[in-house]
């Protein structure tokens, strides 16, 4: 890959992981810190099967910068424990996504993504803030594929503990906010 190419492409990805932290920087105040033990993540609340993805842009007043986004709540604290954006890449057939979870993951194992039953996809978990930890990847055209037809994105991860959970996110509208997206 050229060094201009893969510049762009963390840049890209450095820019979905700085909206991801302002569009849930509200969550931070209920967000463990830091230093203390986090407590391990719920089982994740699905949204009422109405949500949908939604359109998020911010600009510079010159371009705007659109991504797909869809978050999961917990139902009685209302804590975000999962959020997912995906920004187009300039081709179209791909894409960008940056995935919040929960802090108290266990950091060497590595999350898997997957569409319904598909094939899982193993990715590492790059950094955890005081709002949560964060998963950058390249979405290739056959996983946005799959999410375009798919009903659900299952991101299994491990508790502190190595005890899997797995967080299920509906699809529901991703396809059209995708491609507004654009």
């Amino acid at each position: 890959m050229p060094a201009s190419r893969r510049n762009a492409s963390m840049c890209a990805v450095s820019a979905l992981v700085a909206g991801l932290a302002v569009s849930a920087g509200w969550q931070g105040a209920h967000a463990a810190p830091a230093q203390a033990p986090a407590p391990a993540p719920a089982p994740a609340e699905a949204p009422p099967a109405a949500a949908a993805w939604r359109v998020e842009c911010t600009g510079d007043g010159k371009t705007l910068d659109c991504r797909a986004v869809q978050q999961v709540f917990h139902r009685e604290t209302r804590q975000l424990v999962l959020s997912i954006a995906v920004r187009p890449a300039a081709d179209g057939k791909t894409g960008a996504m940056v995935i919040q979870l929960p802090l108290g993951l266990n950091l060497v194992e590595p999350i898997t993504v997957k569409v319904d039953n598909g094939i899982s996809e193993r990715q590492a978990i790059q950094t955890c803030t005081n709002v949560g930890c964060f998963v950058a990847m390249t979405v290739a055209d056959k996983l946005l594929a799959a999410m375009r037809s798919g009903s659900e994105l299952k991101i299994m991860v491990q508790d502190a503990n190595k005890k899997p959970v797995e967080m299920g996110l509906p699809l529901l509208g991703f396809g059209l906010a995708f491609d507004k997206a654009k």
